[in-house]
C-alpha cells in the first residue's frame, strides 16, 4: 500500500487554490480584449457587407444604364430595319411594275411579229399572184397572136412554178375566179390543137 500511495499523482494544488486579484484582472482584461476584437471584427464585417451592398448597387445601376443604352440602339436598329424594309418593298413594287411592262411589251412584240409574218406571207402571196397574172397576160397575148409555141413555154414555166392543179383551182391562189378558168380554157384549147 505504501507503493500505491507513491504511484498516485499528487492532487493539483492550483485547482484548489482560489485565483488572486491579479489573475482576475488579467482574465478580465483578456475578456475585454476579446470583446474589443469581436467588436472590431463586427465593425469590419459590417463595413464589408456595406461595401458589397454598394458594389452590388453600382453593378445594378450600371446594368440598368447599359440595358437602357442597348434598348435605344435596338430601337434605332428597328427603325432602320423598317426603313430598309419599306425601301425594299418599294423597290420590289417597282421591279414588279417593270416586269409587268416588260411582259406587256413582249406580248405586243409577239403580236407584231405574228402580224409581220402574216403580212409577209400576204405580200409573198400577192407577189406570186401578180407574177402569175403577168404570166397569164403574156399567155393570153401569145395565144391571141397565134404564137402557140411561146404559149406552151409559158404554160410549162407556170406549171413548174405553181403546178397545174393550183393554177386551175378557182378558189385558191395564185389564180382565182375567172383568171383560173381562163388559164384552164387556154390549156385545154392548146391541148386540143395538139391532138
Amino acid at each position: 500500500m505504501s507503493e500505491e500511495k507513491k504511484n498516485i499523482p499528487p492532487e493539483n494544488d492550483s485547482a484548489q487554490k482560489k485565483p488572486t486579484l491579479e489573475e482576475d484582472i488579467k482574465i478580465y482584461e483578456e475578456a475585454v480584449s476579446i470583446d474589443r476584437s469581436r467588436q472590431k471584427s463586427r465593425r469590419v464585417f459590417v463595413f464589408y457587407i456595406i461595401g458589397l451592398f454598394c458594389v452590388a448597387l453600382v453593378l445594378i445601376l450600371l446594368s440598368y444604364v447599359m440595358q437602357a443604352h442597348a434598348n435605344q440602339e435596338l430601337e434605332a436598329l428597328g427603325t432602320q430595319l423598317t426603313e430598309q424594309t419599306d425601301a425594299a418593298n418599294g423597290a420590289r413594287a417597282k421591279v414588279d411594275q417593270l416586269q409587268d411592262s416588260i411582259d406587256k411589251l413582249q406580248a405586243d412584240l409577239a403580236e407584231a411579229q405574228k402580224q409581220n409574218g402574216t403580212l409577209a406571207k400576204q405580200s409573198e402571196d400577192a407577189v406570186k399572184n401578180a407574177e402569175a397574172l403577168d404570166q397569164l397576160w403574156q399567155l393570153e397575148k401569145a395565144y391571141q397572136d397565134g404564137e402557140k409555141d411561146t404559149a406552151r413555154e409559158i404554160i410549162d414555166k407556170m406549171d413548174a412554178a405553181y403546178t397545174r392543179d393550183a393554177l386551175t383551182n378557182e378558189t385558191a391562189a395564185p389564180l382565182t375566179g375567172s383568171a383560173a378558168k381562163e388559164y384552164a380554157d387556154i390549156c385545154d384549147a392548146l391541148n386540143a390543137d395538139e391532138s
